[in-house]
């Protein structure tokens, strides 16, 4: 075998182990790529199932202060119901 032929040989054997390394390198990569979009994608939903939640709590939170207000607007009135009648029977000439 001459220096030439072994020269060949050490070239393609070089080129044959630059090419598998490129291939692994690849399928890593992808592999990452895939591992990094469910990441995101879990992510993505996470938030948009808290984001969800909190919407839902904020529409109860101003459901239940609605019906609070109402409440309160409910017993102001009757409040002054009873105080407009309270001052009906005390007032003079008022029939007992």
């Amino acid at each position: 075998m001459s220096y030439v032929d072994a020269g060949y040989s050490i070239a393609l054997s070089v080129l044959f182990v630059y090419a598998v390394a490129l291939v692994l390198r690849r399928r890593r990569w992808e592999r990452a790529l895939r591992v990094a979009e469910r990441t995101e994608l879990a992510e993505q939903t996470a938030h948009a199932a808290h984001a969800d939640a909190e919407n839902k709590e904020s529409a109860a939170h101003a459901h239940a202060e609605h019906q609070d207000h109402a409440r309160a607007e409910l017993a102001h009135a009757e409040h002054q119901e009873h105080a407009a009648h309270a001052e009906e029977q005390t007032a003079p000439g008022a029939r007992s």
